[in-house]
Order: structure tokens, then sequence, then C-alpha cells
């Protein structure tokens, strides 16, 4: 017997697979939500409901559950995410946390009138991050990470209410289901999301910036998008890969405004800082950076020796190819304290290639070249509908892609993991299952991403795994579950 009349069944690229059942839409209906009762019988192809392309018989559990029934313990999630983030506050009102004192001290020294990168104080951050954070230096450094705080857990709420909204169309779910869905989603990206906190969650409102911009491109709002990415790309240089994004698409209304919103926000600073001033912190700052990335040895990056902590793709390529010798920055044994000696060689620290540096860094350029060439070529189609699930799918790849790219990704910084976590698990509750491979793939990245951190397993033991890039390769295959469910629909 078919599916009912009406409901059809999407298959994504051999991946994930939806069924429409009678049980499944009686016990979502009950919600009585009429936007997601009018998307479910929305199915006409390139519309923001569901484009038909086959219909399917495929059994998902997911699709069968009354998730109203579970309503009563939805007090249980909110409770722990508000005693988390709560007690993450109270340490900071204990004592100042993480890397905030040092975008302090940037804001503070710019609004000063003092050069922002004397003592070589960190010259990865550009100018106008100096300047966005100068407005605090009324505040001592304790105070303003307390009173500021409470906009991580915005920023946050802000990067869920988008990509509800983006998705609420293509990829109908009930309130209760919807919760759930999100619920899931956040805890597989709690480790990053957590570490982000003591940040007052800046790299989490980069990436809510980013995903503001295509939100408001959908809705044909290009220049308000346009200028939100340009600040974003101001602040920190990897939103400008989804402006690449937008060109690549044949977006030139918002492309051309973010890039004209970031010229005007990259020299902004000069009003502070005076013109010379400002030209010798853009060369300080431009000349640090492309040192570090034009380097041809690729265990050293714009800071130096490759950390163990370091997440991006061209450290963890380099891992494979190349022997690291004992106190390098990449090994398990080397002590983040310079005060502190290193710890004997592990003999659990096995090496791979031992291919020269040079030779090296030219593989490590060919790879990643060719990852990004073959990026663009998925998705150089011009898009149908701004609206559709088509175009959520592929800026969730970009943000993955810009953790893989970026010079620098600290555990903080993959905060731009939740629009695929949130994409694939909303997916998932509306009725799409993973394949076996699919299923692997997330089991190793909730396996090596999320139990397997400091507080479970302690600080020695999590280095060890780390410096086989076992997150880095978890971030590989999260980005190809988010592209094996790209449907093959007709472009322009």
């Amino acid at each position: 017997m078919g599916p009912p009349a009406g409901f059809a069944t999407q298959t994504f690229g051999g991946g994930m697979k939806r069924r429409w059942d009678r049980q499944g839409e009686n016990s979502l209906s009950n919600s009585r939500d009429l936007e997601y009762n009018a998307a479910r019988t929305t199915t006409a192809p390139g519309g923001n409901g569901l484009a038909m392309i086959h219909i399917i018989r495929v059994e998902n559990r997911l699709d069968s559950i009354d998730w109203s029934k579970l309503r009563p313990f939805r007090w249980v999630p909110i409770a722990l995410a508000a005693v988390y983030v709560i007690g993450v506050w109270i340490q900071i009102i204990h004592r100042p946390q993480g890397d905030f004192r040092i975008h302090f001290e940037l804001g503070s020294r710019l609004a000063g009138g003092h050069f922002i990168y004397n003592d070589n104080l960190d010259f990865v951050y550009p100018p106008f991050w100096a300047l966005v954070h100068a407005p605090l230096h009324f505040l001592s450094l304790h105070a303003a990470q307390i009173i500021v705080y409470p906009l991580a857990p915005a920023a946050i709420a802000l990067l869920i209410e988008i990509l509800r909204r983006l998705t609420e169309q293509s990829l109908p779910l009930s309130p209760d289901a919807s919760f759930w869905s999100t619920t899931l989603a956040i805890l597989l990206g709690s480790l990053c999301l957590g570490r982000d906190l003591p940040e007052v969650g800046v790299n989490t409102a980069l990436v809510a910036m980013s995903w503001l911009s295509v939100y408001f491109w959908s809705k044909e709002r290009d220049i308000t998008g346009g200028v939100v990415l340009g600040m974003a790309a101001a602040m920190k240089c990897t939103p400008l890969l989804f402006v690449a994004w937008f060109i690549l698409k044949r977006q030139w209304k918002i492309a051309a405004t973010a890039c004209a919103a970031f010229v005007l926000f990259t020299l902004s600073p000069i009003l502070v800082s005076g013109p010379s001033q400002y030209v010798r912190m853009m060369d300080t700052w431009i000349s640090g950076v492309v040192r570090g990335l034009s380097d041809p040895d690729p265990s050293h990056g714009p800071l130096g020796e490759e950390k163990v902590e370091n997440l991006s793709l061209r450290p963890a390529l380099a891992r494979y190819l190349m022997h690291l010798p004992y106190g390098h920055g990449g090994r398990p044994e080397t002590s983040d304290n310079p005060s502190v000696p290193n710890d004997p060689p592990s003999p659990y620290y096995c090496q791979f290639l031992n291919l020269p540096a040079s030779q090296a860094g030219i593989v490590v350029r060919f790879l990643m070249g060719s990852l990004f060439l073959w990026m663009i070529w998925l998705m150089r189609h011009k898009p149908v509908d701004r609206g559709s699930i088509e175009t959520v799918r592929e800026c969730a790849a970009v943000s993955l892609l810009i953790l893989l790219f970026s010079p620098i990704t600290w555990v903080q910084h993959a905060v731009g993991v939740l629009p695929a976590l949130y994409l694939i698990c909303r997916s998932t509750f509306a009725g799409f299952s993973l394949s076996r491979w699919q299923t692997a793939a997330m089991g190793f990245f909730t396996l090596f991403c999320l139990i397997m951190s400091r507080f479970f397993f302690g600080r020695d033991f999590i280095k060890l795994v780390n410096s086989y890039r076992v997150k880095t390769l978890g971030f590989i295959l999260l980005l190809s579950v988010v592209l094996s469910c790209m449907p093959r629909a007709k472009h322009e």
C-alpha cells in the first residue's frame, strides 16, 4: 500500500530518505500549528515547501513519535542549560575567564591611543575587532565581562531562531518536535558552544551575523544583508567565505554591498586612532597574517608552531605528512605553559609519513585547493529559490568550510558546526532517515567532538587523542553528511 495522497518522499544524493505516513501526520498535526500544516501541503518543485523528487516508503522511527507526550519534560533540558550558563557566569564573577581579556585589552589600547599590537598581543585580530571592544574601556576588565556575558546566550538564541525561520517551511515540524530537535543539535554542539560562553559569545555572534545576512537575502533584503555580512567580515575575515558564496551564486547586489561595507568598517578605526597609527596597525596585521600563511612549513602558522588545539585543516594534514619533533606544539607532550616542563615523549604518539616540510606544504596546498575547487563545482548553480532547503544546506557547508580553511580554529570558533547539526537533526525529526555511513559519521562526530572531553577523560588523554586530529576529521565527516543530503534539483 502506497503513501497517502498528497504526501511526498525525498531522497537526497542517496543519503537521507523521507516518508510521510498517517501516524506521523496525525500525531504531529495535533499541535494545530497553522504554519506547519500549511507547509506540509506545499510540494510544488522550487517552492518553499517540499520539492517532490519521487515517492518511496522508508521506515523512520522519529516520524511517528507523538512529541506532545514529552511536553511535560521540556523543563529538564531548559533547566540544565540554565544551570550551566549561570554556572559559567558565576565563574566569571569569581574571576575573569577565557580570551576575553585579550579582546578587552585590544579595545582599551585603541581607545587610549596606544598601538594595539604592542608586546606581540594577538595580531590575528584586525583593528576593527579592537574598535568593537573599545566602548568597554570605560569599565574594568572584570566588570566588562560580567556585564556583557548575557550576550553569549542571546547570540545562541538568535542563531537558533534564524535557523528555525530558514527551515520551517521546507522542513516543517510541530512546536514540540522542533523543540527536541533543537535540543539535540545544541547538545551535539555543546562542547563548542560552552567554550564560547566565557568569550561572551563573540564567535557565536559572528556565525549568527553571517546567517542573518543569508536570512535577509532570502527575504530579498540584499542591502541589509550585505551590511551585516560586511560588518562580520571586518571583525574577523572568515565570513568573507559567505561573500564568495554569494559571488559564486551570481548574487551581485548583496555581494557588492558586503564588500563595500567590509571596506568601510575596516577603515572605521582610523576615526579613533588617526591615519598614521591606523596605517601602522594595518601593516602589522596584514604582514603578520601573510607571513604565517605563506610559510612553506604547514606545521607553522600565524602564531608560530601549530598547536594540538588548532582544529583547522592545514595543521591536521601536516600531522600525517611529516614528523613533528619532540617539543613541537603539535605534539601531546608539549606544555601550553612555558613555565611548566614538557612531559616525556608519549609511547602512544605515532608518526606517519616523513616528508620534508617544503614537500608537505605542496601536498597540503594541493589537497586544500582541490577541496575548495570541488566545493565550487558542487555549489556552482544559481539558486532557483532563495528560501529553498538547498540554500540552507550549502550555507551550512560554507560554515564548516570556514572552520577547515581558517588559519586558526580553536574549540570556541567551532560553533560554526551548529547550523549543520541543526539542519541534520531537524531533517531527521521531519522524517528523513540517515543512511548507515551517515549514521556512523554522526556517531564518530558525537564521540570525538562531544563525549571526548577533558571533563570525562582528563587533559593528558584528550590532548593525545586530539593530536591525531580527530575533531578535524569530525568536521570533515559532518561536511560529508551535509553535502550528501543536497537535492539533485533543476537549476537555472
